[in-house]
């Protein structure tokens, strides 16, 4: 019994040292920092200054945008939104950047919004650079809706030949319809005028009805003609109407706030950065300090 007691104490005795040095630890990391706060003091102030360089000397860029609506022929549009995303990025933006005063200086970037039927050309410049970066973006819009204008144009030409014939079939089929309505009332007069004799009755008035039933057939066959000419008309006019061409509102829109980091986000960044490596520092050459100590041969 008394040897497992003395057990039992022992390593109670040995758990109280372990606390007691884990809270001795943290004092001596405390008197560590206490004592090498001169490093930390440094580093922080070199790398606060270093980042009030930095945010002084960065220059604030906005961010210039402009939205192109794309054409469209029958809510469809011309040509796909990656096709149009492939040619802007490896022909026409490298084009105009390339032949443009100042265009090796800027970047013009070109995106689509998830969902929609627009593309959007941004860059990155100065408040002082809006001019120079309307310029490209303008150029690269010229570009772009030349193509869009001829694809539109390929699409929509069959619909506009077809519409432009309906258009003479319905000017020949109404000169046709005034020519039957005249010889419906020619006829009616001559019916009229033969009912007033039995004899001519008899004689020309049996053709004169034939006559009069074959205008009336015509007549109707080429009003339901005028209505299905009128309709299909009606429909590819509604389909040309709603093909649109590539528009874009205004060109080159800064945005109200600055691009990227503010000044103050990398001051705060640098105040910490410099925290943190003062701490590291101050905990190394304590360390470096400790092992040269254990080092030295011992007299």
């Amino acid at each position: 019994m008394e040897k497992g007691s003395g057990v039992e104490a022992e390593r109670g005795g040995r758990e109280l040292l372990s606390n007691a040095d884990d809270e001795i630890s943290l004092v001596e990391l405390w008197l560590v920092l206490v004592k090498r706060w001169k490093i930390v003091c440094i580093i922080f102030s070199l790398s606060l200054t270093l980042g009030v360089i930095i945010a002084l000397s960065t220059p604030i860029k906005f961010l210039f945008s402009t939205t192109v609506e794309l054409a469209q022929v029958n809510s469809k549009l011309v040509e796909s939104i990656g096709s149009v995303l492939a040619k802007l990025k490896h022909s026409h933006i490298p084009q105009v950047l390339g032949t443009e005063k100042d265009g090796e200086l800027f970047e013009v970037e070109a995106n689509n919004p998830r969902g929609s039927k627009m593309l959007v050309l941004t860059s990155l410049g100065l408040a002082t650079d809006a001019e120079v970066i309307r310029r490209l973006h303008h150029s690269i819009l010229d570009l772009l809706i030349k193509d869009q204008r001829a694809l539109a144009e390929a699409l929509d030409t069959p619909r506009k030949k077809k519409y432009s014939l309906l258009e003479s079939q319905i000017s020949i089929d109404t000169g046709r319809i005034s020519k039957l309505k005249q010889s419906e009332k020619r006829l009616e007069n001559a019916l009229v005028a033969l009912g007033d004799t039995a004899i001519s009755s008899q004689e020309g008035g049996i053709d004169l009805l034939q006559a009069q039933a074959l205008n009336a057939h015509a007549l109707m066959g080429a009003e339901d003609a005028m209505i299905d000419y009128q309709s299909r008309l009606f429909e590819l006019k509604s389909a040309i109407e709603l093909s649109r061409q590539t528009t874009a509102g205004e060109v080159a829109v800064r945005s109200l706030k600055p691009s990227g980091i503010g000044a103050m986000a990398i001051i705060l960044l640098s105040a910490m950065i410099g925290i943190f490596v003062g701490i590291l520092a101050a905990f190394f050459l304590e360390f470096i300090a400790k092992a040269r100590c254990s080092m030295r041969p011992t007299e």
